[in-house]
């Protein structure tokens, strides 16, 4: 397989990023208006440890992307907080290779900036494949907090080293 074209997302993503959120399930269009901010810190420099990229399908248009940053009042923890691969993009190995690309940029980072990063999903079954997806790529799931999406709806806490010892 070869690598998909991952690349830094520009002005003109935006709304198709809210749409792949959308499209994905991770979320109803009348909640992705923060996508603007976070966004827009990034592409404008105001968050530059912020990161985002996302990867075009075969037509050039975005299917996936994704947004890590360092965790706030955490040693060298990074936080992959949005990742998203639209359905007809699903299936293909790009979640793989974004997660892959991330790791290996922070790693690059060197051990004084990025030590362990962490994932949060949801513990519906709506996203039983995404926690396995994370199982699958050597993330462990360190930690549950009850119901704090919702009612039946636990926060799902997953964590991987990237430097030093486990």
């Amino acid at each position: 397989m070869t690598s998909p074209p991952i690349r830094a997302p520009e002005t003109s993503d935006v709304e198709r990023i809210k749409e792949i959120a959308v499209d994905a399930g991770m979320f109803e269009a009348d909640e992705v208006a923060f996508f603007d901010v976070l966004l827009l810190g990034y592409l404008d420099g105001s968050s530059a440890d912020h990161r985002w990229l996302v990867v075009d399908g075969p037509e050039g248009a975005a299917v996936a992307a994704a947004y890590w940053a360092p965790e706030p009042f955490a040693d060298r923890v990074w936080n992959l907080y949005f990742l998203a691969v639209a359905p007809e993009g699903q299936g293909r190995g790009l979640g793989t290779s974004i997660v892959g690309h991330i790791e290996r940029e922070l790693r690059s980072l060197g051990d004084d900036v990025a030590r362990v990063l962490i994932v949060e999903t949801s513990s519906t079954d709506q996203y039983r494949r995404t926690r396995a997806f994370y199982r699958s790529l050597g993330y462990d799931e360190e930690a549950r907090i009850r119901q704090f999406y919702g009612p039946g709806d636990d926060k799902v806490v997953f964590w991987k080293a990237l430097a030093g010892p486990k």
